[in-house]
């Protein structure tokens, strides 16, 4: 779209239009907070329709929104990733056929973006029904994970794995863990959608984003002074871990956890002893039992690692015409390439203590 065109579309918005496009740019943050945030926690009579130029607005941005941040996150990068049997290497773009990268958005996407735009989420009242999991598509999700992103750290954030619908959102679920302790405890965490296809290569060019995310848990549990909220944040950490590594593994996408080695990279050169994590408790708990299950809630991330090293002893003892063969040597390389045996022998060293 010519920037001409673009800016005479605008022109003849109206105004909840107008703040429609607006906070889809700040969901895809291509406009600042402090701009469009404000518009959110307002209430605009919901028009019984869009004009064509507002929607071809919205569309305009999202595909091209979207599509920037997967390309400014990994996308870019020159990385391994699976392609069937195959080891694709490249860019996201170089590794994968044109036709299966496109954003497909239904108009759950739209109904998520009219509700933020009409409704104020900081009303107590509000409730924005989510949609049933099955209806959404792979984009649908992303964009939801982009909205969530944004309104984690506004007025909105306390509300938003409740009323305002996002509570059965994997991707959040795996960026955020200590946002979701608070769910129920038989609530299934569907991956199926993150294991093949767009989903897939959307979680490939995401995997710094995801292992920063952690990084930034790990650093929050520190801080933490009560040992039940540790411990709280520690099942959290371990339910929606068990859920993505029993997905990947079921799928034969290991290559798409490389994020857990990634973030577990970071923490334990710098993290030598369990009190690195335990040291801000007023204390471990009243039991014996109690103290027990701090200290591995504490070190729940690191505690992967066992199963990351069963992948690995896995793909050693596979043969070259074995089912998954290629898939194992992936992970191989992986874990050789982020001193996954060093770092095993660290975490067990502080399991030890």
């Amino acid at each position: 779209m010519e920037t001409g065109e673009a800016v005479s579309q605008v022109a003849a918005l109206s105004r909840f239009e107008a703040n429609l496009v607006s906070i889809v740019r700040f969901f895809v943050r291509a406009l600042p907070a402090a701009r469009s945030a404000p518009l959110i926690f307002q209430r605009l009579p919901r028009p019984r329709c869009l004009s064509r130029a507002a929607v071809a607005l919205v569309q305009d941005t999202l595909a091209k929104g979207c599509t920037r941040l997967l390309a400014r996150t990994d996308g870019w990068r020159r990385e391994r990733h699976l392609r069937g049997n195959q080891i694709a290497d490249g860019r996201l773009w170089e590794r994968t056929a044109p036709a299966e990268l496109g954003l497909h958005f239904s108009r759950h996407t739209l109904e998520l973006l009219l509700w933020f735009t009409a409704d104020n989420p900081d009303d107590a009242k509000s409730r924005r029904r989510a949609p049933p999991e099955t209806e959404l598509t792979a984009a649908d999700a992303l964009v939801c994970y982009h909205a969530y992103t944004a309104l984690r750290d506004t007025a909105a954030g306390p509300a938003l794995t409740g009323r305002l619908g996002f509570g059965t959102q994997a991707l959040c679920w795996l960026a955020f863990p200590d946002d979701f302790v608070r769910r129920p405890t038989d609530q299934i965490i569907d991956f199926q959608r993150w294991t093949g296809g767009v989903g897939a290569c959307i979680l490939e060019a995401m995997q710094s984003v995801l292992a920063r995310r952690w990084v930034q848990a790990e650093a929050r549990k520190s801080q933490m002074a009560e040992w039940q909220a540790m411990q709280q944040v520690g099942h959290a950490q371990e339910r929606v871990l068990e859920a993505f590594l029993d997905a990947v593994e079921r799928a034969g996408r290991r290559d798409l956890a490389r994020f857990v080695l990634l973030a577990i990279n970071d923490l334990l050169p710098r993290r030598l002893t369990q009190r690195d994590w335990t040291a801000n408790l007023r204390s471990l708990g009243t039991r014996l039992a109690d103290r027990m299950a701090t200290v591995q809630a504490a070190l729940a991330l690191p505690r992967q690692l066992q199963r990351l090293r069963q992948w690995e002893q896995q793909a050693r003892g596979a043969g070259y015409f074995d089912e998954g063969y290629a898939a194992g040597q992936l992970w191989k390389d992986e874990w050789e390439r982020w001193r996954g045996e060093e770092l095993f022998q660290r975490a067990e060293e502080l399991l030890r203590q």
